[in-house]
């Protein structure tokens, strides 16, 4: 048999149970969480573990109980070896002792169970392929100096100390060490977890006891990654140094640029693609500890959070300029341009616009900006001003159809007007018209959503993907939209 030790986390959580993440610890809430701190410190009583089936964002949480009341779950780093020591036992539930307990306004506690030695499991699916899909054509945050840092340290350990600690230079291991916990500090990716539980392992396992001693200050960082001080944190000093970074302010200028400076239509782009994100987290957007918190139990990869985080500071940096408010958004709220808070009197507007350019003594570059707004008023009114049926009309425009195009929109694949968004490839628009066609009892398939949509050669695409029989983005989505 051999001894195994689990951390179980959230004890504020268990002593606490009307908790909603993300909502501030008040006086009330740390003593309740010390008095059951204290009761388990003092009774050592036996803790059973199990699958947690309410908990629809952590698919894998187990959850920790003793005497009739939840206290914590398993902690992230500890939650595959629960698994495999539920597989291997047969059993729904694991039962175990409280063998250490850190007292403080979260704190921890540290259980104990006998078991066989844990067999080799087959490795596990990375979390890659949960969102390969989603990162496709993701924008990137830019590397700031801490990650600099943190590569760096990583480069160095994995190469010149890690594999030889028996002869590493003790001091220049723990200047190392530093370097890694500092440049790591705000990154909650899964690659990064997953170097600190390896560091934590390498280093312990050395002979030498200066050596193991380094393992304290990275375990000491793996308890609090998510604490509520340390989410605090990431979601206000970090985030707004990051975000008034010249390299954010780069990438915002290039993304306005690439939108045609269309904000509200950008943020509509944004929004699509945050609603996609594993998780659900769209709802909580508000929210960035929320969020913050989530991507780092969802195992997220560093380029999808990476992902997530520049058009999280992108959609910010919208909501501001456009003077709006964070939260998620309706469908409505996007059609409330603010360059047509008046369609009727836009004529007019734009004349006024355009002859004070003309009257006044303005620099080229001002004349340009001059010129653009006016021909962005312009598209913008004449599109407000089309008849429905000068935009959709014939068997598109019917009551069956319309369904159809309500799902597509709520979707994220066509925009108001049911026009294709530029975040909808010519593979999802043909995986679109054919089933789309079908239900209308169209007899040609592809000639009616070319017509509408100003694109050609659907049935090539369609060829294309019986050749290759790589299905498109998204086409689980797809899929459902259809499915009645």
């Amino acid at each position: 048999m051999v001894k195994y030790t689990i951390m179980i986390s959230g004890v504020h959580y268990g002593a606490n149970g009307d908790l909603v993440a993300g909502q501030k610890d008040t006086p009330e809430m740390h003593k309740r969480t010390h008095e059951l701190l204290e009761w388990l410190d003092r009774e050592r009583p036996i803790v059973v573990m199990g699958p947690d089936p309410c908990n629809n964002i952590h698919k894998n949480a187990i959850i920790a109980c003793s005497h009739g009341q939840r206290i914590g779950r398993v902690a992230k780093n500890d939650v595959n070896t629960a698994w495999d020591l539920l597989r291997q036992s047969g059993n729904s539930m694991l039962i175990a002792r409280v063998s250490e307990v850190i007292i403080k306004d979260h704190g921890y506690v540290m259980v104990t169970l006998d078991a066989d030695e844990l067999k080799p499991a087959p490795a596990l699916k990375s979390p890659d392929s949960v969102w390969q899909e989603w990162m496709q054509g993701l924008p990137q945050l830019p590397f700031g100096k801490l990650l600099e840092k943190e590569e760096e340290a990583v480069t160095i350990l994995d190469n010149l100390f890690m594999p030889n600690l028996a002869e590493a230079d003790k001091e220049s291991l723990k200047y190392y060490i530093g370097l890694w916990i500092e440049g790591s500090h705000h990154d909650l990716s899964y690659e990064a977890c997953q170097k600190r539980s390896a560091y934590i392992r390498c280093l312990e396992s050395a002979q030498d006891k200066d050596i193991r001693l380094l393992a304290e200050p990275l375990k000491e960082q793996n308890r609090k990654m998510c604490e509520r001080a340390p989410l605090d944190e990431h979601a206000t000093v970090w985030w707004k140094e990051r975000k008034d970074s010249p390299e954010v302010k780069k990438m915002w200028h290039d993304w306005k640029l690439e939108y045609d400076n269309k904000l509200w239509y950008g943020l509509r782009c944004i929004d699509a693609k945050l609603r996609q994100v594993p998780g659900e987290l769209y709802n909580d957007i508000a929210y960035l500890d929320i969020v913050l918190s989530r991507l780092y139990y969802l195992d997220t990869p560093r380029k999808a959070f990476q992902g997530v985080l520049a058009l999280m500071m992108l959609r910010e940096l919208t909501c501001q300029e456009l003077g709006i408010e964070l939260h998620p958004m309706t469908e409505d709220e996007y059609l409330h341009d603010g360059l047509i808070t008046n369609p009727q009197d836009m004529p007019t507007t734009i004349g006024r616009v355009e002859e004070f350019g003309r009257t006044q003594c303005l620099q080229p570059i001002q004349q340009q900006t001059i010129q653009d707004l006016c021909r962005w008023l312009r598209e913008d009114y004449e599109k407000s001003q089309m008849p429905k049926d000068e935009a959709l009309t014939g068997p598109l425009a019917t009551e069956k159809a319309m369904k159809y195009w309500k799902r597509l929109m709520e979707q994220g694949f066509v925009d108001n007007r049911f026009m294709l968004l530029p975040t909808t490839t010519r593979q999802q628009a043909m995986y679109i018209a054919e089933p789309f066609a079908e239900k209308l009892g169209l007899k040609s398939k592809w000639k009616p959503f070319e017509d509408f949509w100003g694109i050609k050669n659907l049935a090539q695409e369609k060829w294309n993907f019986q050749q290759t029989a790589v299905l498109p983005l998204r086409h689980k989505d797809i899929d459902k939209i259809f499915d009645d």
